[in-house]
């Protein structure tokens, strides 16, 4: 995964000003809840940190963020306000293995945080067992009672997705579509086409929702409730419930919510 967004960068930002990614982040923000306390963050996945900057400007008293991609996390260090630079730190890992607590920026942090925060990771996971690793990561990460949001792909609805979809010729206009490239034991190996300029594509796996299930509950967390992303009122007065219909045809996105249980 590292070497496929070494090559993107800071083109990625560029999915930014897409709705269909714009409807992403108000759910986001929506679903991680309020600062009204101070609250440690790990985010996992955090790409050029558009997420990190986020939380820190919606309130978070610190943000430890973590990428496999050194790229994205220069691009990341690059674009931090300089007033956010004591409240934000950005460092290169692989968030499904487990030693990434042996060393550097997450030693001794074990436990620390109130938040863990995962926009596009777990759907890297080409299998269960991977995706545990994953969840592992998170429950390690969390307080007694803390929480875990993860933006990821709308897994109830993978069979609606198949290879040679006519379907993604009417999705076009919403700037990205997804190529089944073929099966796994789980699912399927996907490409997301993203109509930017330039063009960028990356692959990942759109595993079935029982999958992520049992991963979280093998990791120890609780149950995850899933939450669909879907253009709100504003969005679609906006933009017109045409330009919507493909999308809510088979929302693609949706965000799942766990708490790591208060006694272990």
């Amino acid at each position: 995964m590292s070497t496929q967004y070494d090559s993107i960068g800071a083109k990625y930002d560029s999915l930014n000003v897409m709705p269909i990614q714009q409807i992403q982040h108000v759910d986001m923000k929506r679903l991680i809840g309020s600062f009204d306390s101070p609250k440690r963050v790990l985010e996992l996945a955090c790409g050029t940190g558009f997420y990190a900057r986020q939380m820190v400007s919606w309130g978070a008293s610190h943000v430890t963020a973590l990428d496999i991609s050194p790229a994205m996390i220069s691009t990341a260090q690059k674009s931090l306000p300089a007033e956010m630079k004591d409240r934000v730190t950005f460092c290169v890992g692989d968030c499904a293995r487990p030693d990434i607590w042996d060393s550097g920026e997450l030693k001794t942090q074990k436990g620390t945080f109130d938040l863990v925060v995962a926009a596009w990771l777990l759907n890297y996971a080409p299998s269960g067992a991977e995706m545990q690793r994953m969840f592992e990561n998170i429950y390690a990460a969390l307080k007694p009672g803390g929480k875990f949001v993860g933006l990821t792909v709308h897994a109830a609805i993978i069979d609606k997705f198949q290879p040679d979809d006519p379907l993604n010729e009417n999705e076009k206009h919403l700037g990205t579509v997804y190529e089944v490239l073929g099966k796994v034991d789980d699912g399927y190996r996907t490409c997301c086409h993203a109509f930017t300029e330039p063009e960028i594509k990356w692959e990942f796996y759109f595993l079935r929702e029982d999958v992520y299930s049992k991963a979280a509950l093998g990791a120890g967390m609780g149950e995850l409730e899933w939450n669909v992303v879907l253009p709100g009122e504003e969005q679609v007065e906006k933009l017109g419930k045409e330009y919507w219909q493909s999308y809510l045809d088979r929302p693609k996105a949706a965000i799942c919510i766990s708490r790591k249980p208060d006694r272990e």
